[in-house]
């Protein structure tokens, strides 16, 4: 999540420069997802985004909806929050096919009435609102970022104009964030510290997976999910670094 977040401002820093140069670089988290909509049942397949969310909210109105088929590695924080608003006041059971990982995992996952995941599927965490950002990161992920534009893009920004302004906005969103989040954890009745227990307690790199037993010792109850679900094949997701942990 920190990753992402990091990621997400740069970004939007970026893209901001680039168009306003038609540079012709493409924002890729506007990518839709695929929705689709079939008696009770939504599925939903692709990044969680603004545009997404939106399509998706206009789908389900005044429609009866109980099941949610969810297939994510994640996305925006804000979007994630508002489909696990959604789902939480509609009382949407979630079904996981796949992956339902970052975002996917922290607001939607959770939200479920019930939640199933199926079969040679994950849910994974990888931090919140909550994980330390340095100003250090954003920089560096500032100049990375910089360093894979276009030279003549590259050639109308001023970098410490820009990494000042990513610090500052990353500062915003997080503050801005961090109660959203809190007010979002406390509606659901989940303690929030599920999404960083892995990276902050037990060495995680990146993204883990707890199993039903230990999901419920942070509020997340209702959960069905195969009897050997700890022992999942990981390689189809090591492209992101996933392992399961253990609580003690």
């Amino acid at each position: 999540m920190k990753r992402l977040l990091v990621a997400v401002l740069v970004l939007a820093a970026l893209f901001g420069h680039v168009l306003a140069l038609e540079a012709g670089v493409s924002d890729p988290s506007a990518h839709e997802a695929i929705i689709t909509l079939q008696g009770t049942t939504v599925m939903y397949v692709g990044k969680v985004n603004e545009l997404s969310v939106e399509r998706l909210l206009a789908i389900v109105s005044g429609k009866t909806v109980t099941e949610l088929i969810i297939s994510t590695s994640g996305g925006e924080v804000d979007a994630g929050m508002r489909m696990g608003e959604w789902v939480y006041d509609n009382q949407i059971d979630v079904v996981v096919d796949g992956m339902c990982m970052s975002s996917g995992a922290n607001y939607v996952f959770t939200a479920g009435r019930r939640k199933t995941i199926r079969e040679n599927s994950i849910v994974a965490w990888h931090g919140s609102m909550i994980s330390e950002t340095s100003d250090e990161e954003i920089r560096t992920a500032v100049i990375e970022g910089y360093e894979q534009l276009p030279e003549a893009a590259r050639a109308e920004i001023d970098l410490d104009d820009l990494i000042g302004q990513s610090i500052r906005q990353a500062r915003e969103y997080i503050a801005t964030n961090r109660a959203k989040q809190a007010q979002f954890f406390e509606k659901i009745g989940v303690d929030e510290y599920v999404c960083r227990v892995g990276n902050e307690e037990y060495g995680a790199e990146d993204f883990f997976c707890l199993t039903v037993e230990d999901m419920a010792r942070f509020g997340i109850r209702n959960v069905e999910a195969p009897t050997d679900y700890a022992e999942t094949d990981l390689s189809p997701y090591r492209k992101k670094s996933v392992e399961f942990i253990h609580l003690k």
